[in-house]
């Protein structure tokens, strides 16, 4: 016999929990194809540890987790009367240190960076497998249920001796069917999304993963700034600067930008697990004086500071470069929560732009992404 109405309806809603039930089992792709994503995001760039962490801009059918007042714990320590640091923004802190590079580690830098050879900077999509994770609930909850729910019902109306245990086999058949086409197509969705940020920036970069001249005392400056407890302690900024990734040098030429984005990542304690988890501050040093172009700019934040080099023709606070200066700022609080408040760009260069930049990370950053043993053991 057919499914009377009410047998179906029945079914439908015994159907309806067991979808709800099985929302777990999508997630369980995630991982999967996490691992899938990294292992091409590697094979993809040569110096994949440089990976630029994006926030996507572009329309999403997800909800994007924002991190309130109430969840923002206090910034990571620093040492606070390290010479030449002065806050230009607070609440999130930014902060400036003149001088913090001289003239010939600058170009020390330079140098090297150049004799290395400097390659298109790499990006990856930071949060897609939060994205992921959300697009598939959703599905889940949504159309892959009820199309289960529709065709089974079709499947079975007009066939005789159709019980309700009938029904529900099929809707659950076809919930696996319409589950796995709809994770196939979310994941070439959010892999696509992930390979178009690529023109989001459009720099080159190397890493300098030893401790010679210039990046050697970049390293070790950065590993004082960031100590507070033993300051002066070799062993101390040893074990600062082993959170740290390795130093990267940048280079924009003409017309090249970094388009807003954010350093940390919403999804760091699983993206980012392999490279010290989040980051929880981020030092650039300016290699070189910019007349022209390349400021750094903070587009959800605004400033009254003193400071020479901000730029106040600008709605938002915005930095010129200046040689030796250094920037640091705070992507996610002391304990890991991203703020999205600190969101910036590289504008258009006009005038050729080199910069420096250390991120340090909640835990040990291990080689490749970090400094080796015997780099660290010349701290």
């Amino acid at each position: 016999m057919k499914p009377s109405n009410a047998t179906a309806a029945a079914a439908a809603l015994v159907f309806l929990l067991l979808a709800v039930a099985l929302t777990d089992i999508a997630d369980g792709f995630s991982p999967i194809l996490q691992h899938i994503y990294q292992r091409q995001s590697n094979n993809n760039n040569k110096e994949h540890h440089q990976n630029l962490l994006f926030a996507v801009t572009a329309p999403s059918t997800t909800t994007t987790t924002t991190t309130t007042k109430a969840d923002r714990g206090p910034r990571m320590a620093i040492r606070e009367n390290f010479e030449g640091l002065q806050r230009i923004h607070s609440d999130p802190d930014v902060y400036v240190i003149e001088n913090f590079l001289d003239t010939t580690s600058c170009n020390e830098m330079i140098r090297m960076a150049r004799d290395r050879g400097l390659n298109p900077s790499p990006v990856a999509y930071a949060g897609w497998t939060d994205d992921f994770k959300d697009l598939v609930e959703l599905a889940t909850k949504g159309p892959v249920t009820w199309a289960a729910i529709a065709l089974g019902w079709f499947q079975t109306k007009d066939v005789p001796g159709t019980s309700q245990v009938d029904l529900i086999s099929h809707m659950v058949q076809n919930f696996v069917l319409f589950l796995v086409l709809a994770v196939t197509g979310i994941g070439l969705f959010t892999k696509n999304r992930a390979d178009s940020l690529q023109s989001m920036r459009t720099s080159t970069s190397t890493t300098l993963d030893d401790m010679k001249a210039g990046s050697g005392i970049f390293v070790r400056r950065a590993a004082e700034l960031f100590t507070t407890t033993d300051i002066g302690n070799k062993a101390a900024q040893k074990d600062e600067a082993s959170l740290f990734e390795a130093p990267t040098v940048i280079r924009y030429e003409a017309d090249q930008v970094l388009k807003p984005h954010y350093d940390a990542n919403r999804s760091a304690a699983t993206e980012d697990a392999n490279r010290g988890g989040q980051t929880l501050a981020t030092l650039i040093v300016y290699l070189n004086d910019v007349q022209e172009g390349g400021l750094t700019r903070f587009g959800k934040l605004t400033s009254t500071s003193t400071y020479k080099q901000v730029d106040r023709s600008q709605d938002k606070l915005a930095i010129r470069p200046k040689q030796g200066d250094a920037l640091l700022f705070f992507p996610a609080d002391a304990n890991g929560n991203f703020d999205e408040r600190t969101e910036h760009e590289g504008c258009a260069a006009v005038d050729e732009k080199f910069i420096a930049r250390i991120w340090r990370h909640q835990n040990r950053v291990p080689p490749p992404f970090g400094l080796s043993e015997d780099a660290l053991r010349e701290i």
